[in-house]
């Protein structure tokens, strides 16, 4: 029997039953999942001491609620944020409200939020399907309570039409794709509508990924030369392919967020990469084979395996200098650390012996001798217990930390060969069949084996995918992310080709997620959900749209309120010492813009399934500087709907850039060009109409700058 129920299973609620059940306003609960595999709601970075950039206040129903915009410090210090005067457009902010009691000031904690932000423009046109108070607000006038209770229902619709211009609540669900591209999948968007929101096509297969703890970017690995892709999920693009090593795979981002850890499978290097810059800061000669990398004393210290070599390489990740060589034998497949313990675990699969590593003194304190076979090993997050799973032996040996020695030895999967954790439970994926394997936490303690309880999930076993699921040596996929209410989690199934979400105290997942065709191998969460930060104070990132004035709309379930407020934002500006370099726009007052010229012919026709290059000159306007490809976005659509292709331009001198496209259909497309760092969004400039005919029925790439 389990024991767990499900009080909060109100994450995915919004995208399946909580649409049907209750229209628009009958969910009233934040939707959010876990940030990534093993890291269950990371607080979102309120900071209490910057100044706020722009504030607004209103009473209602008792409560008083406070709405701010702050900045986000980045390095610069309390002084240099003091000077800040508003939030500029396309400006990364915490947006932050405050909710007390109207009588006392007391903070009230414990409310689920939900948060907008949609700009005041004055055009009539965006009164266009409202009524009464909301278009008034979309004409320019400030909403009444009607008006404001009819803008949420729209938002909590998930409607394309209806998208404000900043969403407090969005989560997307990310997956790695056996087909060289990423999907971002919005379980918010109402049912009978796509769920998805972009394909991002990468530069070869991807091997493993990564989440930074700003949920700005994600990393890639890719095969064949393709480097390391650095993918903007904010805007759902590639911003740059990394050059790394040869065959790289595993990648772990430094705690502090600072730097990217990619091994190099091929040469025996680990390439360290600034994870601002992107550019590559050092690599590592750490020996040959597959190494995997876990991080000890908050981060102050890299370790890192060698498949084929027989050490573990300890590196001090500030100076990025070795420490030292642990000799621990040849075959080592996989790493975890516990700080709360003191210890670093390492798994020799064909020894099938785990080595126990002080980490205090850099030494072997110990070997745990196991079945041959082991793969994958991880902590749980208490840091006592840690998993090594043995899909040759189709079992689960549990570690205790305490005492360094087997605490359990659990039988009954087949090939577990990936864990991660929620509060209650830890989820194990059998490569070799359709279920998870829960064990219950509670019993690791204690002397009895704990419980496992299988749940199918899916009709076909993750092996049976066309290619198989990218597992790697010690299983690089990572197939499961837990939601961060703590009482669930979503799977991903290759074989099945979609996504599953499962709540703890059912035999049987609640529901499905397309993913469109596309075998995943890998799923993480990225959650922009309000999050209580300090008692009765609920902040969240965002990033702020165009200049102008903003309805602030604010839903709340207990008690039910729904509630609009105001917020200003200035002309993009570049912060001062340069800090944010990447914020819109520079100098003092509006952005400077930039003006494109395509160098094709207007009436330029490609071919189906052809490639072609797409020319094109861009020039910062006034006296702002050259611009840089990094700075460029590119985006070419099937019209009116359908296919997507985004991406980065390749820079080709004198302001010249060029895209590579193969259009997969015939049709009309457009090409967009955008640069968010210089205020000029998607939409900014005109776009360029592409026509596309079927391959031999005369299309073709005339000169014009397209080949």
């Amino acid at each position: 029997m389990m024991r767990r129920t499900f009080p909060r299973a109100h994450g995915l609620c919004l995208s399946l039953a909580c649409l049907v059940v209750c229209p628009a306003l009958g969910c009233g609960r934040r939707a959010s999942v876990a940030v990534s595999q093993g890291d269950s709601a990371a607080p979102a970075p309120a900071q209490p001491e910057a100044p706020a950039l722009q504030a607004s206040r209103v009473e209602r129903d008792g409560l008083s609620i406070a709405f701010a915009l702050r900045p986000i410090e980045r390095g610069r210090g309390a002084a240099a944020a003091a000077e800040s005067t508003a939030a500029a457009a396309f400006a990364d902010v915490v947006a932050e409200f405050t909710i007390t009691d109207a009588k006392t000031g007391a903070p009230l904690g414990g409310l689920s939020p939900l948060g907008w932000m949609s700009r005041r423009d004055g055009d009539a046109g965006a009164a266009d399907g409202l009524s009464g108070g909301a278009a008034a607000s979309a004409a320019g006038a400030a909403p009444d309570e009607a008006g404001c209770r009819e803008r949420i229902k729209r938002f909590m619709g998930g409607l394309l039409s209806a998208r404000p211009e900043v969403d407090m609540n969005a989560y997307l669900l990310w997956t790695l794709n056996q087909d060289s591209t990423l999907s971002a999948i919005n379980p918010q968007v109402a049912l009978g509508r796509t769920k998805l929101r972009s394909i991002v096509s990468l530069a070869g297969p991807g091997v493993a990924l990564a989440l930074h703890p700003d949920r700005d970017t994600l990393y890639v690995s890719l095969r064949g030369g393709r480097g390391l892709a650095v993918v903007d999920t904010r805007r759902g693009f590639v911003r740059s392919n990394v050059p790394v090593g040869q065959d790289p795979a595993r990648v772990a981002v430094a705690p502090d967020g600072r730097t990217v850890w990619v091994g190099n499978d091929g040469d025996g290097t680990v390439s360290v990469i600034d994870a601002r810059s992107t550019d590559v800061m050092k690599t590592l000669q750490v020996g040959p084979g597959h190494h995997e990398i876990t991080f000890t004393g908050g981060g102050r210290a890299a370790w890192i395996t060698s498949q084929r070599g027989d050490a573990v390489t300890v590196v001090d990740v500030a100076a990025l200098e070795p420490l030292g060589a642990i000799p621990v034998g040849e075959g080592a497949v996989s790493i975890a650390a516990s700080d709360e313990a003191g210890v670093v675990y390492v798994a020799n699969g064909a020894r099938g012996e785990v080595v126990i590593l002080d980490a205090a003194r850099r030494a072997v304190a110990g070997r745990v001798a196991l079945k041959p076979g082991l793969g994958a090993l991880q902590f749980e997050p208490g840091g006592r217990f840690a998993f090594a799973l043995n899909p040759a032996a189709d079992e689960v040996a549990i570690l205790d930390a305490s005492t360094g020695a087997v605490a359990h030895a659990l039988t009954g999967f087949a090939a577990p060969d990936a864990v991660t954790f929620t509060g209650a439970f830890a989820y194990v994926r059998n490569l070799g069949a359709g279920k998870i394997s829960l064990i219950d936490r509670a019993g690791l303690g204690g002397p009895a084996a704990p419980p496992v309880v299988h749940v199918a999930v899916g009709q076909d076993a993750p092996a049976a995918a066309g290619r198989g699921p990218a597992t790697g040596p010690s299983g690089l996929a990572a197939p499961i992310a837990p939601m961060p209410e703590g009482n669930g989690a979503l799977i991903a199934s290759p074989a099945d080709k979609a996504l599953y979400f499962y709540v703890e105290g059912m035999m049987a997942p609640i529901g499905t997620f397309s993913t469109y065709g596309r075998e995943p191998s890998s799923i993480l969460v990225e959650d922009r959900a309000l999050k209580e930060v300090r008692k009765g104070v609920y902040a969240t990132t965002v990033r702020l749209g165009a200049e102008g004035l903003y309805d602030v709309e604010l839903l709340l379930d207990r008690p039910r309120a729904a509630v609009c407020l105001e917020a200003t934002v200035a002309p993009a500006r570049c912060a001062e010492g340069g800090d944010y370099a990447d914020q819109g726009g520079c100098g003092e007052g509006p952005a400077p813009g930039i003006a494109l010229s395509p160098l094709f012919e207007p009436d330029l026709q490609l071919a189906a399934g052809e490639p072609a290059t797409l020319r094109f000159r861009a020039t910062a306007k006034d006296t702002a500087a050259a611009l840089d490809a990094k700075e460029m976005e590119i985006m070419i659509v099937r019209f009116p709907a359908g296919y997507r292709w985004s991406g980065a331009p390749r820079p080709e001198g004198d302001g010249i850039f060029s895209v590579a496209f193969t259009p997969p259909a015939p049709g009309q497309y457009r090409f967009l060009a955008a640069a968010p760092q210089r205020g000029v969004p998607f939409g900014a400039l005109p776009f360029v109409p592409l026509r596309v005919s079927a391959r031999g029925a005369g299309g073709g790439a005339p000169g014009g700058g397209a080949r």
